[in-house]
Parts: structure tokens; C-alpha cells; sequence
């Protein structure tokens, strides 16, 4: 897995700069770009830990992409010295017990590593200042089996949020994971390691509690949008593991839903395989 997610952010991050040297689009501030101002933007994927470090400790952080800002976007469209970029999209920012963050402890902090919530603001209001966009990473398919929601899991099938996993009484092959609950042992499904727990959409509870997140970053924060990891995932069905149809059901509610809170927000869903194709 640690392969694959370094290959991507090589990729990702050679096609944007190619874009952005090749291209200065006009700046603005982003409340003044009007609707769907993500089908002009040239996005830049930000791994914040392999950035800028800030402060010495070798790890890159908020503060240290802050002050790198005007390499990617000064702000004046005048001038041919920065790559022109007009959106960023980070990387997973909460904390995690993983160096990659996509198992995630609270969605609603970030990870100490980086910095606080208040130099995430400090990032953002100056990021929209050189009229770039931010979009973070929104892992909803699973959770960090360190999270607390899934230690309360662990101590019985009455626990509160036992049910927000997909447990099972067998071993079901790939994807299931033995776990002990309260005394006896059960399995539980974590479609890309033991390490990240898959959260049971069956549950209107995980619903109402990702539609909390989701608001807080959009109304509270103040991002731009999201990026879905795993977006194919959120639902099983029996054997079928991608694409179930209640999967696309949740994502045809979810969009009217964030679309509530602010109009104006892109969200993207990854969908990595080789049939992909684009609608509008």
C-alpha cells in the first residue's frame, strides 16, 4: 500500500506542475470566480509531510506550506515565478496512527505532526487570498481500528457503536479480520487491511455522524470541498465488494446534502479502476 500511495502522489504531483508551468490562469479571489469554479482549476496535491518543514523536526507541516504559498500561487497574475496553481488538494490531515493518514483517529482535528486547527485557518484564509481553492481528503469508507469509535466496538455486540462496523459470526475470506468482542471472537471487514475498519453504512447513525464532519469542514472551517478516498467501497453486497448500487444511492443524497450548506463546494470521488469513465 505504501507504494502505491507514493506512486500516486509522483504521478499527481508531475502532471500538476507540468499544468501549472505551462499554464497562468487569471487570479482572483475564489468568492469571485463564480459557479463550478473547479471545471477551470488547476489543482496541486499537497502530501504536507514530504512539503515544507517549518520548524526543523523533518516532517513537513501547515506552517511550512504557508510560507511556501507563493512558490505555488502569489496571488499576482502578473508574474511568471510561481506555478499558477488555483487549487490545492491535501492529503489526508487528521490524525493517524500511519505515516499516509488515510486510517483516521478524529475528523475532527489535525494531525499534531502538521500543526493545529488554528494554522490549518492560518493556511486556508491565505490560500483564498492568491485565489487558490482547498480541498482535503475525506476517508469515509473506513476508520483507523485505533479509533475510539472502534475500541468502544470491541467491548460487546450492546456497545454504542458496535454496529457502525460490518461484523460477521465466520470467517468470510479476504477482507475479514478476527477480532475479539467483549469474550468471543468475531470478524470484521476492512476491505484494505485489519488496520482500517470498514464503518457500516447499513447504519443511519454513520450517515448522520459523516454529514457532522463534513459540516464542520465546509460551514465551521471554511474548505472548499473534499476528495472521497475510496469512494466505490462504501457499501457491500454479498460477494460484490465496489460499485453496489446502494453505494451510488448514498452519493446521489449525499450531494444535495453538502450542496445545502454551501453551494459552491466540489467534492470528488476516487474511483480507481481500469472501466473508469467521465459523465457530467
Amino acid at each position: 500500500m505504501q507504494d502505491s500511495v507514493m506512486k500516486k502522489i509522483t504521478w499527481i504531483l508531475i502532471l500538476f506542475i507540468l499544468m501549472g508551468c505551462t499554464w497562468k490562469p487569471t487570479v482572483g479571489k475564489p468568492e469571485d470566480t463564480g459557479s463550478q469554479w473547479w471545471k477551470t482549476t488547476v489543482f496541486y496535491e499537497v502530501f504536507i509531510r514530504s512539503f515544507y518543514d517549518s520548524n526543523g523536526d523533518g516532517i513537513g507541516d501547515l506552517k511550512g506550506l504557508t510560507e511556501k504559498l507563493d512558490y505555488l500561487n502569489d496571488g499576482d497574475p502578473n508574474t511568471t515565478d510561481d506555478l499558477g496553481i488555483t487549487g490545492i488538494w491535501l492529503m489526508p490531515i487528521h490524525p493517524s496512527p500511519s505515516y499516509h493518514g488515510y486510517d483516521v483517529l478524529n475528523y475532527y482535528a489535525i494531525n499534531p505532526e502538521y500543526g493545529t486547527l488554528d494554522d490549518f485557518r492560518v493556511f486556508l484564509n491565505e490560500a483564498h487570498k492568491r485565489g487558490i481553492r482547498v480541498i482535503i481528503d475525506l476517508v469515509l469508507n473506513h476508520s483507523s481500528n485505533q479509533h475510539p469509535f472502534f475500541q468502544n466496538a470491541l467491548t460487546g455486540e450492546n456497545a454504542p457503536y458496535h454496529d457502525w462496523y460490518v461484523w460477521s459470526d465466520t470467517y468470510n475470506g479476504n477482507g475479514w479480520h478476527e477480532a475479539t468482542v467483549g469474550s468471543e471472537i468475531k470478524y470484521y471487514y476492512g476491505y484494505f487491511c485489519d488496520c482500517m475498519p470498514d464503518f457500516n453504512y447499513a447504519n443511519p447513525a454513520v450517515t448522520a455522524q459523516m454529514e457532522k464532519v463534513v459540516s464542520f469542514w465546509l460551514e465551521d472551517v471554511g474548505v472548499d470541498g473534499f476528495r472521497i478516498d475510496a469512494a466505490k467501497h462504501l457499501f457491500e453486497k454479498g460477494t460484490q465488494l465496489e460499485n453496489v448500487p446502494a453505494t451510488h444511492t448514498w452519493f446521489k443524497e449525499f450531494y444535495p446534502f453538502y450542496k445545502s450548506i454551501n453551494q459552491e463546494a466540489y467534492i470528488v470521488g476516487e474511483v480507481a479502476q481500469s472501466s473508469a469513465r467521465l459523465t457530467t
